[in-house]
């Protein structure tokens, strides 16, 4: 049973702050309000982000109550898989400083994987001949990243975002979780 909490406190935590950086990513990408992705990602977040907003004003086009809300619902979550899991003796400044450093190192996961999802679905977009209000939204938010892989579009082939693609499916699988498991040992009794 216990294992399974707290497996359900990570993906709820982990679908919540997805979804709240995609927001901000949207919003950055300035997607109109009155689409559904737009609406779907603004309703479900809207319980945190606006109590944030008046804390935190953003920073240029990106809304920071967004990035601090994920970041938020990490560290409540590590914090609630602590208070689960660990004997009340072993609390201390030590696990705080803990959860905030894995809660950072899940937010950089989040972001990768929304980011890959995004570029997955420009790239899927881009192979339609169709037009979408998305398509244009997803090339303000991945032009300036796959900017630095520009010498891999050969002719009409524009295998930049493949390259990005291939770095942020790294750092979420491989990198990171052995980044994790190397902290998990050094934080050993």
């Amino acid at each position: 049973m216990n294992a399974m909490a707290n497996q359900l406190i990570a993906l709820l935590a982990d679908a919540l702050a997805m979804l709240c950086l995609a927001r901000c990513l949207l919003q950055y990408g300035r997607l109109h309000f009155s689409h559904p992705l737009a609406q779907f990602c603004c309703r479900s977040t809207d319980w945190l982000v606006k109590p944030l907003r008046r804390i935190v004003p953003p920073l240029g086009q990106w809304d920071t109550a967004c990035v601090l809300a994920a970041l938020l619902l990490y560290v409540l979550a590590y914090l609630l898989l602590s208070l689960l899991n660990l004997p009340w003796s072993l609390f201390g400044w030590q696990i705080a400083a803990a959860n905030m450093l894995f809660a950072a190192l899940a937010l950089t996961r989040a972001a990768a994987y929304v980011l890959l999802g995004g570029l997955l679905w420009r790239m899927v977009l881009s192979l339609s001949q169709a037009y979408s209000p998305i398509t244009a939204v997803l090339n303000r938010i991945y032009e300036p990243l796959c900017r630095p892989f520009a010498f891999l579009r050969i002719g009409r082939w524009d295998f930049s975002g493949s390259l990005l693609a291939l770095l942020l499916w790294w750092w979420a699988a491989w990198w990171l979780p052995a980044i994790v498991a190397g902290l998990n040992l050094w934080l050993l009794p």
